[in-house]
Parts: structure tokens; sequence; C-alpha cells
């Protein structure tokens, strides 16, 4: 039973891929998602600036709390083939495996004068939930990725003269993963059902923020903010689940199986940001916004797992950096001078290429498209609401294999995202 061993061993290496790669979750203010995430880092329009550049806090009047919270509704799809040798792997094509996210947001600043102020910010920068139904046909590659990444900022921020501010502090990351595959056993699987391997862990680490905000002209600020890579060392554990027939038809299987219910460990860097934005206040009701965004997923070129008994497992990923890119513009209507509408429209270039797409991370190029509105219920009160529309373009199909008994996975992706996000900003 030399070759039930050989597929065991392969768990570690079909569960890696999203442990690294393009999970970056574009969702937090309401005001961000509202202009498609242009100016977000010169706006400083609420206490969410905390996280997008901290320097924009010496632009707040007054202390403040920012609260929201975002409904993500994505759909990934796969269409294709998996084949192991020459003979098709049986199943579905894996449905909708997109799950809703609910992710909450916190930011508050404290003003102590004109020139200095403190904040903090709760956001989810990145995370992932992709479920593919249990008869995938690439279920041998993948099943569930679910990537949980939270982060706590400080910050404090000091208007140096009276065009230019400095602002930044450390970053605290917790980093959680959750990935699961069926296993080939060969025939014993049409009798028995598929084994489903599981490779779970976190770790918490820290990382720094750092932003200046450039006033060089009443209608006109630029700003920069640049978040560190932060380095993880994810210590875990992998477990299989195993058919209770696979144990009464072949024990040395089912034996071989059950050795791989042990620790596991991988190092992981989750990439450094860095985002430019500009602000121009064309008229009194009207602002023009722009920022482009790189973030260096080339950072994230192999990554090595390695259980507690056993050789690690060296996996490429070939990511490259990513871009985004957007406008958006913002209205306050004359005759509603409470009411400020926004729009905006980007486009991001994403860390996967064609070759290097697989069902755990089918991210494809993207063009968002971004509209919301804050009204002004009292002085000190304002609501947010927004929607972003992510839509996916079109890949052309590639092929994958995470181990030889997985098979060769062949077929192309669709990818899109709603995203539904409402807020709060009170100042005292």
């Amino acid at each position: 039973m030399g070759r039930p061993i050989l597929l065991a061993l392969g768990v570690a290496c079909v569960a890696a891929p999203a442990w690294a790669g393009g999970f970056q979750s574009r969702s937090g203010s309401p005001d961000w998602s509202a202009n498609a995430f242009a100016g977000m880092a010169a706006k400083g329009y609420d206490a969410s600036t905390a996280w997008s550049n901290p320097a924009a806090m010496t632009r707040l009047s007054h202390s403040e709390i920012d609260q929201g919270i975002n409904l993500v509704l994505a759909t990934v799809g796969f269409s294709g083939q998996d084949r192991v040798g020459g003979t098709a792997i049986s199943g579905s094509q894996g449905g909708n495996a997109g799950e809703p996210i609910v992710i909450p947001v916190l930011e508050a600043v404290w003003r102590v004068n004109r020139d200095l102020s403190f904040g903090i910010a709760s956001e989810a920068p990145f995370g992932q939930r992709t479920a593919w139904s249990g008869d995938f046909v690439g279920r041998y590659q993948a099943l569930v990725s679910s990537i949980t990444d939270l982060e706590i900022g400080l910050a404090a921020a000091y208007r140096i003269t009276p065009t230019l501010s400095i602002g930044g502090g450390p970053v605290l990351d917790w980093f959680s993963a959750r990935l699961t595959n069926a296993i080939n056993t060969g025939p014993l699987a049409a009798i028995a059902g598929d084994p489903v391997a599981s490779l779970t862990g976190s770790d918490w680490a820290m990382g720094y923020h750092l932003g200046v905000l450039w006033e060089p002209a009443p209608a006109f600020r630029l700003g920069v903010d640049y978040r560190s890579p932060i380095h993880e060392t994810i210590n875990g554990s992998q477990q299989v689940a195993i058919p209770p027939l696979v144990g009464a038809l072949s024990p040395p299987t089912a034996t071989a199986l059950a050795a791989l219910d042990q620790p596991a460990a991988t190092r992981i860097t989750l990439p450094d940001v860095l985002t430019v934005s500009a602000v121009w206040k064309l008229s009194p009701q009207v602002s023009a916004l722009a920022t482009v965004q790189w973030t260096h997923w080339s950072l994230l070129q192999a990554l090595v797992v390695t259980p507690a008994n056993g050789s690690p497992s060296v996996l490429p990923l070939r990511l490259r950096d990513s871009w985004l890119g957007s406008v958006g513009a913002n209205w306050r209507p004359a005759a509603v001078p409470r009411l400020m509408l926004q729009g905006g429209l980007g486009f991001e270039r994403g860390p996967v290429a064609d070759a290097s797409r697989t069902p755990r991370l089918p991210g494809l190029n993207l063009i968002l498209f971004g509209c919301g509105a804050t009204y002004a219920v009292t002085r000190d009160l304002r609501l947010q609401a927004a929607y972003l529309h992510e839509f996916g373009l079109a890949g052309a199909a590639n092929s994958f294999s995470a181990t030889p008994s997985a098979g060769v996975l062949t077929g192309s992706y669709r990818t899109q995202a709603d995203v539904i996000s409402v807020g709060m900003a009170w100042q005292f």
C-alpha cells in the first residue's frame, strides 16, 4: 500500500497555496468604498484616516469615533476538468465557491490640539473565504480556503509646518488560516468516499505604519501612506478525516492517513503596501480624487511547509506585485448642504498571473465601481452608506497540479464581488 502513503504525505503541498497569495481585502470604511478607494490617503474626512493615512488626523477639528460594517458577497466559479494520467476525475464544476463575509471596522481619533492627534484603528486588510462543493472535480486540489487577518493600528500625527503633517505607529496583527482538500485514494474512493485533509494555524506578529500629508494650497493636498511587511510564523496542525469504510476495506491506507495527524508550520510575509492619493477641491461643492496603490506581492515566490515528522515541502508561488489605480469625485449639492454624494472608478492588476491561478487563489484583474453618500444628521453625527462592485476580467485558461495524485486541473475562473457598507461617524 505504498501509493496511499505517498498520497497522504502530499497533504501539506495540497494545502499550501492559500497561505500566501492574492488575498488582499479591499473593504473598510464606507467612505473608501464609495470612491473606489480614490483619494483615501489624502482625504482626512473622518477618523478612518487613522488607518488610511495617520498623518491626515491633523485635519480633524474634533475627536471622533467611526464604526462601520461591510457585507462582502462574492461569486467565484470554475469551468474545466481534472485528469489523473489520462483519466478524468468525476464530479461537478464546484458551484459558487464564494462565501459571504461580514467585516466590521472601528477607528477613533483623539485630538489633543491643532497640531497633535492620536488614533487607533481595527481593520481586516487581508482575508478570503472560498468553499467548493464536496464533489468538485478539483477537490484534490482544494475545497475550503479560509483566511482571516485582523490588524490593530496605533498612531500619532503631528503637524510640522502649516502645510506638512506626519504620522505613524505600530500595527499588531493576528493571522489565521484553515485549508482543506480531498485526498485521492484511487478506486477505493468510489466505494468508501474521499478522505479530507485539513490544515489550520495562526500567529501574532508586529509591523508598522507611516504617513505624510502635504497641503501646498487650500484646494489641493497629497497623501502618502506606507504599511510595512509583517513576518508571520504560522504554527498549527494537519489532520485527516478518514471515512469509516477506508479502515474496513484497507487498514494500511487508513494507518498511513492517520499518521498525518501532526503539527505543521510555515513562514509567510504579508506584503508591504504603498498608497499615494490626491484631493483637488474644484469648487465649494465638488472635489476630485485619485489614488495609486502598490502591493509588494512579489515577496512571495515560494512557500515551505514543514510537518513535525517528515520532509519540508517547497511550493513555488510566482506572485507578482499588484497595482490599483482609481479616480473619483464628491459632490455636495447646494440645496442639501448636509449631503455628500460620492463615486469612483478603478482598475487593479492582481498578483496572480494567468499561469499561476489556482482554485485557492482564483483572483483576476478587476474593474471597481463605487458609489455612496454621507449625511450629517447633526453637527456631531454623520451616517455613511456605500456600494462597491468588483468585476473580474476574463483570464486565460490554465493548468494547475498540487501533487501528482491530485491530477492536473485545467480550466478558467470567473469572479465578481459586491460590497455593501454602512457606518456612522460621531464627533465629541
